[in-house]
């Protein structure tokens, strides 16, 4: 006999998150990633995850469709419609909002933004090549800050142009394991590419290494390298103080008649 205690009742017409929670508000911008028409990927990341948190991710994806007039989660699917509808446009520049056709299905909101907005993938490669190129250090730009311009493009050309994957099940011939270690080698010989003159000579030294270092223990190096170059100007400042005392000290034993020239 089944125990009624441990029986699980799945309701079909629940299968699909028509829920709506009423604290959320419909006027809240639920990402800090504006799109300004330039920023689509970062945008497009941004704000999925931000759906994703919430759990309606299913409204732009098409998972949750949109039920009969005359069902009884009518209602609910078009609240919660409503609310991911406002979520786009509040994410949107009022330049770019101003544009987009406001549709009934906030699916269709999404797809009419990515449809003219969304590049082809060698427009956005050729473009994200372009940035890491002309990506260079400032001379007084600190490394973690150029670093982190680094990381952000490297992210951004995986997710247009993601590894190739083998055939293998299960794989045997290490394919994406020989990719990934030519990309993280590239990688290296990128950051120290856009270094500042002033790694020259820890830059010559790396490259010298054979093999090549990982990335993470490059960046540590050059950390250490920059932590210790900061030591520097307070050195000079403590040795310019130092002369300037004994500067005066001597002006000041001469001018007492003590020295060469004095009165006697």
């Amino acid at each position: 006999m089944t125990n009624p205690e441990n029986t699980t009742i799945v309701d079909s017409s629940k299968s699909q998150n028509y829920s709506f929670v009423h604290v959320e508000n419909p006027n809240n911008n639920i990402t800090p990633i504006i799109f300004n028409g330039q920023n689509y990927d970062e945008w497009f990341r941004a704000f999925l995850l931000a759906l994703l948190a919430k759990g309606k991710s299913e409204y732009l994806d098409g998972t949750v469709t949109k039920p009969a007039v005359t069902a009884a989660n009518y209602s609910a699917w078009r609240s919660t419609n409503a609310l991911v509808t406002a979520w786009i446009l509040n994410s949107l520049d009022s330049s770019i909002r101003r544009t987009i056709s406001l549709r009934p299905e906030a699916k269709q909101v999404w797809t009419d933004i990515k449809n003219r907005f969304c590049q082809n993938n060698d427009a956005s490669i050729y473009r994200l090549q372009a940035d890491l190129l002309a990506c260079r250090q400032g001379t007084t730009e600190s490394l973690m800050a150029y670093y982190g311009r680094m990381t952000a493009i490297w992210d951004d050309i995986l997710d247009t142009d993601p590894l190739p994957s083998c055939s293998c099940n299960p794989c045997s011939c290490d394919w994406v394991q020989i990719m990934a270690a030519r990309r993280d080698k590239k990688r290296v010989r990128d950051f120290l590419m856009g270094l500042d003159d002033r790694f020259d000579n820890a830059r010559s030294n790396i490259l010298g290494t054979n093999p090549l270092p990982a990335l993470e223990f490059v960046y540590n190096r050059l950390l250490q390298e920059e932590g210790v170059r900061s030591l520097h100007p307070m050195k000079t400042e403590t040795r310019l103080e130092t002369m300037a005392f004994a500067t005066r000290v001597t002006h000041g034993h001469k001018n007492s008649g003590g020295g060469e020239g004095g009165t006697p």
